[in-house]
This record gives C-alpha cells, structure tokens and sequence, in this order.
C-alpha cells in the first residue's frame, strides 16, 4: 500500500465501491421482486417461510388500500382489535386491514402467541370469560384465517405449525360438532388440559365420536 500510486489506490477505492453498490442493487432487486404483506406486529416473531416469500410494510403504513398486498400477518394484536376482527368493526387499521383482506380473498395469518388473552390460559381464573375470547378466535378460523402455533416439539416456527383443528384449548358446542363431523376414524384427540364446555361434553356424549387426551 506505501508503494502504491494515487491513481492505482483511485482506481482500487472505485472498483470496491461499485463492488458494493451493485451487490446493494442485487439485494435491493431480490427483495422487490417479493410480494408485499401486511404486517401488524414484530417481524422477528414470524415463521421463516413468511419472512423467506414476502417483504412486509408495518400496519402503521397502511392508508386503507389492500390490494398492494397479498397477504396479511398478525404477530400482535390486542383484545378491542380482536374481537373488532370478529365482529367485523373496522374501529382501526388492523380491523379495517383486516376486513378487506378477507373479503378480497388474500391469505390471512395469525400467531397463536399473539393473542392477548393467552398470557392467561395456565390461570384461567374464570375460564367462562376466557372462552369469549376463543369464541372470537374460533369465528377467525372460520372466516378462513390461518392460525399459526408453536411447534410442540419447540418455539421454532415453520410452514408446518399452520395449526391442525383437531386440537384447540376451548371446546365450545359448535366446535366440538365440528370435530365430530371432521372424524374420519371416530377419535377426536384433544390436548391434556383442554376445556370442554359443558354442552360440547353434551355433544360428544351423544355422538359415535371417541375423544383422547393426548400430551
């Protein structure tokens, strides 16, 4: 370097820096040529083939137009919001985000840890209010949302922990006729230490349905 020319050291600074801008353009070209999503939450909570097929813009950008998006992901999401999503009131973005996506047809994911009221689940001190909540859920499941859980063998999320409906925390009456007439082998296997309300004990009473707890 001592012995070098101003002009070779010009020229050898030059070829670094274009080095480096067109492996920024090549990056930059990669990452444009994803879809666009719609985040309401942490990027670092999602699964990977999420963060691998898409480029998110936070919900705080969203001014009332879906159709740049393919899909929407929740990672958080507080109670008014999910029972707006629910219910169907676009009282604020994610709602408002919410709503349109499911009626345009675009995919819609949310995070099982993300939901409030399952900071409460080990308590559940009144479990009648707890499963309003998952009322709400269970309405989100049958609009079509994707629920994604953490895997039980670990916290990593993968494409693979799109929840399954035969297991869920509440078993309300509808859900359990819905697990019943799902049965293709006459079991409907629930996790140790599901709830089941007393009308969906009710109706697996009544049913040809055999029910296992499972770990």
């Amino acid at each position: 370097m001592e012995n070098m020319s101003y002009e070779a050291l010009v020229d050898l600074i030059t070829k670094e820096v274009t080095r480096i801008v067109n492996e920024n353009k090549s990056e930059l070209g990669a990452m444009s040529a994803k879809p666009a999503a719609l985040l309401a939450g942490k990027k670092e909570d999602l699964p990977v083939f999420a963060v691998e097929k898409f480029r998110f813009d936070d919900i705080s950008a969203y001014e009332g137009d879906i159709e740049p998006y393919e899909a929407l992901f929740i990672s958080e999401i507080s109670f008014a919001e999910l029972a707006d999503c629910a219910l169907g009131r676009d009282s604020s973005k994610l709602p408002c985000a919410f709503i349109k996506a499911l009626l345009s047809g675009k995919d819609v994911y949310l995070l099982e840890k993300g939901l409030p009221h399952k900071a409460y689940e080990r308590k559940l001190e009144n479990r009648n209010f707890y499963s309003l909540f998952e009322t709400y859920v269970n309405s989100l499941r049958s609009f079509g949302v994707n629920i994604i859980k953490e895997q039980w063998h670990g916290k990593n999320l993968d494409r693979n922990a799109i929840e399954d409906n035969t297991v869920d925390k509440v078993i309300t009456e509808r859900l359990a006729r819905e697990l019943c007439e799902a049965s293709a082998d006459g079991y409907v296997k629930l996790r140790q230490g599901t709830v089941i309300t007393p009308s969906a004990k009710d109706v697996f009473n009544h049913s040809e349905v055999k029910v296992e707890f499972v770990n």
